[in-house]
């Protein structure tokens, strides 16, 4: 008797299935991703969902929480997003959809598409957003760039609203 075995990509029929490709090699529900620098936590990540292919970063989806540290591991800012692309050889991260980054002194900025660059601790975006101050100032620009607790930032192409009187 004679047995042929063969491997080949399953392919399901066109209404809307998955093949076997669609599958992520490795997928966790609720992880929590630590990132440190010298012994101290720099940024502590969380979401409903870690999908992670080989050679690719890493996609957290659903309620992605990340709260940011200064050098001395003190809390300096928080920012949600409803995903985000993580690159683990450089722990930069890229946080999309509904990004909202609030530092502990009360500065809130929101955008679509905020990148942390873990290198040189900055926040940037190149998307349109609201800046809003602990006073609830709020001016609106496209392009944004900042330090990781919001006290040193550049908005391009600003406008904005005002609440005190000159």
């Amino acid at each position: 008797m004679l047995f042929i075995f063969s491997c080949n990509k399953e392919e399901l029929p066109e209404d809307g299935g998955i093949s076997s490709a669609d599958i992520s090699t490795n997928l966790i529900t609720k992880p929590v991703i630590v990132m440190t620098r010298e012994d101290h936590v720099t940024v502590r990540t969380q979401s409903d969902m870690l999908e992670k292919d080989n050679d690719e970063d890493a996609l957290l989806s659903g309620n992605v929480i990340a709260d940011i540290f200064d050098d001395f591991g003190i809390h300096t800012s928080i920012l949600y997003s409803d995903s985000a692309r993580l690159n683990e050889l450089t722990n930069n991260f890229e946080a999309f959809g509904h990004v909202v980054f609030i530092s502990d002194s009360g500065l809130t900025l929101k955008t679509n598409r905020l990148n942390w660059d873990n290198r040189y601790r900055l926040v940037t975006s190149s998307d349109s957003v609201m800046f809003t101050t602990e006073d609830n100032d709020t001016l609106y620009g496209v392009g944004f760039t900042s330090d990781m607790d919001l006290s040193h930032w550049k908005i391009l192409e600003p406008t904005g609203v005002t609440g005190k009187i000159f």
